[in-house]
This record gives C-alpha cells, structure tokens and sequence, in this order.
C-alpha cells in the first residue's frame, strides 16, 4: 500500500512539471523593437486616458454578443470601414461625450474607450491616428465607423478596405503597440517672436527700446521729389489770405507743441523741407509767384490704406473637404469661433478650408497655436493662392 502511494506521489509531480512546461511554453514572446525608418503622419497625438469603467462590460446589440478585448496591446484586423453613421453633431458618444464629425475619431464594437487606433487605407497607403470614443458599427462586414473629417483625410469610399492597429498609451506617455511601429503623429512646432530689445534707463529700471521696422515706410523730402504733372501743383496766390495777422511762410518752425512735437500748420499755410522766415503779406504775393513749383502730399485718395484683418499672403489651412456644404459650415464655424476671416478655396476636387489672409506670418503661426490648443483642431500655415 505504501509503495502505491510512493508511485502516486512521484507520478504527481511528473505530471506537475510537464504542466509547468507548457503553461510556459505558450507564453507569447516579447517584441523585438523596431528600428527602421519612422514616417511622420496626421492625426491625434495619444495621451493617457483612463478607460471608462462602463465600456469595459460586454454587451449585446440585434442578439449578438460583442466582448470587450481585454488585453488590446498587440490588437490589429483589417476590414471595410463606415462613416457618419453615429448622428450628427450635438449628439453622445458611449461615453458621454460630444459627437463632432470634424474631430479625428472613430467607434470600434469591442476595443476599449477611450483609447487610440492608426487607420490604414489599404489602397493609397494613407494613415491617420483617430481617437477611439464610441460604439459602433453594428454593420455585417464593417469593422471601425469613422469621421466623415477622418474619412475624407483618408480618401476612403464604400469598398475601401483599412486596417486597424492598436496604440497603447502608458501613464508616463510612452506609447507602444502596432500602432507605432514605423510611424510618429507629426507634432505642431510654432514660432516664438523675437525677444524684446531691452535698454535701460536712467533709474536703472528696463525699458522697451522702439525700433525701425526693416519694412517701414520712411519719411521723404520734398526736395527729393521731381515736381510732375500728376503730384505737384502751381502755388495760386489768390488762395493766400491778405490779412496782417496771418503770417505766411514757406515752412515754419512747427517744434513748438509739447517737448517740441510738431504741431499742426494753419489753413493757408504750405509746408517744405527747409525753415524760412515770415514774410508780409505784400511780399507774399512776389515771392510766391517767382519760386517754383512745390510738390505737394499725394491726395487722401491715392494714399495706401492701412492693412485690414482680412488683406495679406498667410492663410492657415484646417482641412479639405469633398462635398461644398459641409466645408462651408466647417468654416462658418471656425470663422465665428475664432472671428477671423475665411474661405473655401475649391481645388483639384477638394474645399480646402483656409483662415485669413493675414499680413504676417506670426499671425497665421499664432491663429495656428490657438486652434490647437483651444479646439485640438490641427492645421498648417501655408500662402494663399492668390499670393503664389
């Protein structure tokens, strides 16, 4: 009897290490890291999210049952793609959120939420990184509902085949998955303005010290200006008054405003590059009539005006759109949120939804910073097609 329970126990522990050896066996092995070349490409940078605590439960949908995957770190499949298929904007995402079909986002059946997927158009090579905020498709043969903005960028149509890898976020940021491999979400780089040139004044305190644009328009004197038909004129002296009380002069001392500002001349009185005294009114007449013609200032009318909000070569481009109405509500919409002019520029068979024009690039740079930072939207300072 005690050697059948020596055999027993020794058959046991056989069998115990063989178990051991396969549970270890089927242990999937670690990834080799990538090392080829990265492409940079569009979409929504991934952060770390929590996943909602609700998405996390299985569910049911027309009597079939969709199981949350619970371990997505190398999940991938390739299939048809919908979009614009979740209502339209103002509506809830699975998890409470507002649906904008403008954002990069996408609704998967069974992927956790939120997280992040790269979308890939089999057919062009196209890639975009969407954010995964909703349920859905319940679609027999789609497997991801998209965007239509996330859609259009990826120049997808009804039987266009995409695949679907997995990026996982760590909660220090690092991203990993098949999502990643061989590509990076191009980060936004936006110009800083030059630092202010700094002196010092005479109680040591800083001051901003004014200087000349290399661009500004510099004053010109009349006595470098060859008198034509166009912008000068006869002095007629029938125009002078004759009163005594009125001096006349070619140009007087104007320094006499405070700390020697100029000050307005009187009606009557013409202005020239150099100082002359005073003269009566009787030799008014004589020297006026013998000195010749005095350029005079370009009308009101043929003046440059000054540079409006809406004139310029600097366009900021969020997007490009198929179909003319949407494009144009899309750019109703960020005209009024940020109140900044726009158009929809239609261009080999595109709307590109272009903010401005505005006189600067730093301009368009920080309209650009602030699309971003206030409405995740991304975009790029590009020149208009007036200018080029």
């Amino acid at each position: 009897m005690r050697k059948d329970w020596l055999w027993m126990g020794a058959l046991s522990l056989v069998l115990a290490g063989c178990t051991s050896t396969d549970q270890q066996s089927q242990t999937p092995a670690s990834q080799t890291a990538y090392s080829g070349p990265v492409e940079e490409i569009p979409g929504v940078e991934p952060r770390y999210e929590p996943y909602n605590p609700a998405s996390l439960q299985d569910y049911t949908v027309n009597d079939k049952k969709y199981r949350i995957v619970k371990n997505p770190e190398n999940f991938s499949e390739a299939g048809f793609a919908s979009w614009q298929n979740r209502g339209s904007a103002g509506t809830r995402t699975a998890i409470g959120e507002e649906f904008n079909p403008n954002a990069f986002a996408a609704a998967h059946p069974t992927l956790p939420i939120p997280s992040y997927v790269r979308v890939t158009n089999l057919s062009n090579g196209r890639r975009l990184v969407v954010r995964v905020n909703d349920r859905g498709p319940y679609t027999p043969g789609r497997i991801i509902d998209l965007t239509r903005a996330a859609a259009d960028r990826l120049n997808l149509s009804n039987n266009t085949k995409v695949k679907v890898d997995f990026i996982s976020v760590a909660p220090d940021g690092t991203l990993s998955g098949p999502g990643t491999v061989g590509t990076r979400v191009a980060r936004q780089s936006f110009a800083l303005p030059s630092r202010p040139d700094l002196g010092t004044s005479s109680l040591g305190t800083p001051t901003l010290s004014t200087t000349t644009p290399e661009a500004a328009v510099r004053p010109i004197s009349n006595a470098t200006l060859t008198p034509t038909a166009q912008n000068s004129t006869s002095v007629d002296t029938s125009t002078i008054p004759s009163s005594g009380n009125i001096p006349v002069s070619v140009s007087g001392s104007r320094g006499g405003g405070f700390l020697k500002s100029p000050q307005p001349l009187r009606s009557g009185v013409l202005e020239g590059s150099e100082s002359a005294p005073a003269v009566s009114p009787a030799g008014a007449t004589a020297s006026v009539s013998n000195a010749a013609p005095i350029a005079t200032a370009p009308r009101s009318g043929a003046s440059s005006a000054p540079v409006s909000a809406g004139s310029g070569n600097f366009v900021v481009q969020v997007g490009a759109l198929s179909d003319q109405q949407r494009a144009q509500t899309w750019l109703n919409s960020l005209r009024e949120r940020f109140r900044v002019p726009g158009k929809a520029t239609f261009n080999n068979g595109l709307y590109r939804i272009q903010l401005g024009p505005f006189p600067s690039r730093q301009q368009a740079v920080e309209l650009q910073q602030r699309l971003s930072t206030e409405a995740q939207q991304p975009s790029f300072v590009t020149v208009a097609s007036s200018a080029q």
